[in-house]
């Protein structure tokens, strides 16, 4: 029998090692930004990285987030081999968890 636990909300708004290590690794080329076809609006990708992991959220930012379709065409132009999507996945549930809502 499958046992649900109870999700901890500490551990939900902090991003995993992996997200901190992957986003540490980022050289800044935006590679994985101009393949992006759910980019609407120009972000940087520091201002990307930044706001994944903590603080607030702008705007553009969190559009994009709600854009993203997890298509992964940012995975194989990392020239560093990093996990866009996961990163993008991890804001996801940023936004989610920070009671975020779309007008």
């Amino acid at each position: 029998m499958l046992k649900l636990l109870k999700p901890n909300p500490a551990i939900l708004h902090k991003p995993g090692p992996q997200v901190r290590q992957e986003i540490q690794a980022c050289i800044g080329c935006n590679e994985c930004l101009m393949a992006c076809p759910a980019l609407s609006e120009p972000i940087t990708i520091d201002v990307l990285n930044r706001e994944t992991i903590s603080g607030e959220i702008s705007e553009s930012v969190a559009h994009f987030a709600r854009e993203c379709y997890q298509c992964g065409a940012c995975v194989s132009p990392c020239p560093v081999g990093l996990h866009r999507d996961a990163m993008m996945l991890w804001l996801k549930v940023r936004l989610l968890r920070t009671g975020e809502r779309r007008d």
